[in-house]
């Protein structure tokens, strides 16, 4: 299998180009793909594939192997022709495409010398001159055939899920694709594998939470419910009111949980009872739920505004103090977020074990730094993928 990049060089470089990636990298070691595909080959697959369930696409590619003694050719397509392909399970109009394809391909016009010499630009609007091709189709046969390293698939899904999640975008313009594309330059290609990968790894169900201020304009707000509960992070406590999840702390020394618990809502009266948005919490924690949460916390406004940043940080991430501070507008108050981190009432579910030193030192954390690296490692407990 031929590797898009045996050379561990690019990858590093790719490495030193953006912490995100690095994590990536690290995360999912060096990636090998297959990027020397037959061409020819690889388009009949595409064409066949499109708008098909994958198995049946590939009992037909399977039956078009077999009928061409496992050699996908312009001469062996050729010899099948339109009716042949046809009893292979391809539908007309597909074939037709294929058959148009194979004749041009014949006639010279996509030969790997021609093509060496065009821009991936040039290439695409090549390719997209055939029947059945559209740009994806194009961008996957410029970095899995032709062995383009500059490539970042504009259309591709996976690749804007990956970033949407691991760069907190919300929709991805065409600034914004250009803003990737340099930042990658010139490997696109393979940061698109690690991408992929991230995407891959993704729970199909993200957890949306939105933080709100705890106030207690009325008595029965002052009643708050906790409950103990085991967690493969450890037992917890959580807690709330009538309104919502106001705690969630590790609870290794139950009293001491509970009397830290106590000393921040002085005046309330508590009740050890199970609630559904204790429940709705730790589904989150376990990433089997979608349901957004809405927490309910006390802290002033600068806190609150840091702990939105900081449930930002996507699963098996870290960020900086100083990233923080930069997304909350306040670039040199590091030392004001390393204490907001500090007093963030709500373990996990805002995910403050993700807050790291910029030198890569853990720093503190309330359940203690043995804890966070627990925490840290389980989510990057992947890696080293072959995909």
């Amino acid at each position: 299998m031929n590797s898009l990049f045996p050379f561990i060089d690019k990858v590093e470089r790719l490495r030193e180009s953006d912490p995100r990636m690095a994590q990536l990298i690290e995360r999912f070691g060096y990636i090998e793909r297959n990027t020397q595909r037959p061409l020819f080959g690889a388009l009949v697959e595409s064409i066949v594939s499109q708008q098909v369930a994958s198995a049946s696409a590939e009992r037909v590619v399977r039956r078009i192997a077999t009928a061409t003694a496992h050699d996908i050719t312009t001469a062996t397509i050729a010899s099948l022709g339109t009716e042949g392909l046809k009893r292979c399970g391809v539908s007309a109009r597909k074939a037709e495409w294929i058959m148009a394809a194979a004749e041009r391909f014949a006639e010279g016009e996509f030969e790997e010398e021609t093509l060496k010499k065009l821009s991936n630009e040039e290439v695409i609007e090549r390719l997209t001159s055939l029947g059945g091709v559209g740009r994806w189709t194009a961008e996957m046969m410029l970095i899995f055939s032709l062995g383009r390293e500059d490539v970042l698939p504009t259309g591709d899904l996976g690749i804007r899920k990956a970033l949407a999640v691991l760069y907190g975008e919300r929709r991805l313009t065409a600034k914004r694709w250009a803003h990737y594309r340099r930042l990658f330059a010139p490997h696109c290609s393979i940061a698109s594998f690690y991408l992929w990968a991230y995407a891959n790894n993704l729970p199909k169900k993200m957890t949306e939470v939105t933080i709100r201020p705890l106030t207690f304009g009325r008595l029965k707000d002052r009643r708050i419910a906790y409950e103990y509960y085991p967690t493969p992070r450890g037992e917890l406590l959580i807690a709330s009111t009538c309104k919502g999840v106001c705690r969630v702390a590790f609870a290794d020394d139950r009293e001491e949980a509970l009397d830290e618990l106590r000393a921040e809502f002085r005046g309330a009266t508590f009740e050890q009872r199970s609630e559904e948005c204790h429940k709705q919490i730790l589904r989150a924690i376990e990433r089997k739920s979608s349901t957004g949460i809405t927490l309910y916390l006390q802290g002033t406004p600068f806190e609150r505004k840091v702990w939105r940043e900081v449930v930002k940080i996507p699963y098996g991430i870290t960020a900086s103090y100083a990233d923080i501070a930069a997304r909350t507008g306040y670039t040199k108050a590091y030392r004001s977020v390393g204490n907001a981190v500090g007093a963030n009432p709500v373990a996990i579910v805002i995910p403050c074990h993700r807050v790291i030193h910029a030198d890569g030192t853990l720093g503190d954390y309330n359940a203690g730094a043995e804890k966070k690296h627990t925490l840290i490692e389980r989510e990057r407990e992947i890696n080293n993928i072959i995909l």
